[in-house]
């Protein structure tokens, strides 16, 4: 039969136990949101925004990435169609949503263009509507969205394998095939004027 000092004994060397696995608890936690905190996140380039519209979805990658101060050459914008009624959901990843965004949104009358501006953690899904209510300058239609872009300063690697500043900005167009094909249609000869042109030669003259 156990005495009454035993017995002590045996309920301290629980009570030691429990400490020691509580302590080991709490210092895998520390750990585990440090490493957290600390770990590296996503390049900018790799970083995709989902955008829906009913049942079409589709995933936006970076339409342009550069280290602030360099040139920024342009990539291609995706087209998913929102018509007069709809409504385009955009699903904004942590990796751009826990920093401050901005969202600029485009209307075929550039008095509905808006923009605005989101600060860190406010929110990570943004609804556009296809249309909006008619303003002053809007001849009484009602402006079409046409284009929306999101820009964020991300961090990510440059050359050197260094952290630095990256702007970084996701375009979407939300035009009807009809519509994309007359802008298409517009912009050839536009860019065909503004090639240059050969100057004639001594011999030509």
């Amino acid at each position: 039969m156990a005495t009454r000092k035993e017995a002590r004994k045996k309920s301290l060397l629980q009570l030691l136990a429990l400490i020691i696995a509580v302590a080991v608890i709490v210092v895998s936690v520390v750990l585990f949101q440090n490493w957290w905190n600390s770990r590296p996140g996503p390049e900018p380039k790799d970083v995709k925004i989902k955008a829906s519209v009913g049942d079409q979805s589709l995933e936006v990658a970076p339409y342009m990435v550069c280290e602030i101060g360099t040139d920024c050459p342009e990539g291609e914008t995706l087209n998913l169609t929102v018509g007069e009624n709809d409504t385009l959901h955009l699903e904004i990843p942590e990796a751009v949503s826990a920093n401050e965004w901005r969202i600029l949104t485009i209307y075929d009358d550039p008095a509905a263009n808006d923009e605005t501006i989101h600060g860190a953690n406010e929110t990570s899904t943004v609804d556009v509507p296809g249309s909006v209510d008619p303003i002053a300058a809007s001849k009484g239609k009602r402006p079409r969205l046409m284009v929306v872009e999101i820009s964020a300063l991300m961090l990510g690697t440059d050359a050197k394998g260094e952290e630095a500043p990256f702007s970084t900005v996701w375009s979407l167009s939300t035009m009807s095939d009809e519509d994309l094909a007359e802008a298409t249609k517009t912009a050839a000869p536009a860019s065909e004027s503004a090639a240059p042109t050969s100057k004639p030669t001594a011999a030509n003259k």
